[in-house]
């Protein structure tokens, strides 16, 4: 079973586009994870998986190996393709 986490800043644009992102998934039947990138956790997944830019949207494997890593809104694919690596 792979996880999906939207990792953004809060009280920013991004804020909106996480939550529209993971509500977009939830309709292709993918649960995603938002996560506050100045909360602790958010910090170690940050760190862990060389996260740089915000939003960033990390699918990984239940061992944690990475799937598919996207960094910056405009780096973002299509939420059907997302949905696609997030059932692989």
């Amino acid at each position: 079973m792979m996880h999906c986490t939207i990792l953004y800043n809060k009280s920013t644009p991004d804020e909106r586009w996480a939550t529209d992102m993971a509500k977009s998934l939830d309709n292709e039947g993918v649960v995603a994870e938002l996560l506050d990138a100045d909360s602790s956790r958010g910090i170690d997944l940050a760190e862990h998986y060389d996260i740089t830019a915000r939003p960033a949207l990390l699918i990984a494997a239940a061992d944690g190996t990475p799937v598919a890593l996207w960094q910056g809104r405009e780096q973002m694919p299509l939420v059907s393709e997302i949905a696609h690596s997030a059932r692989q």
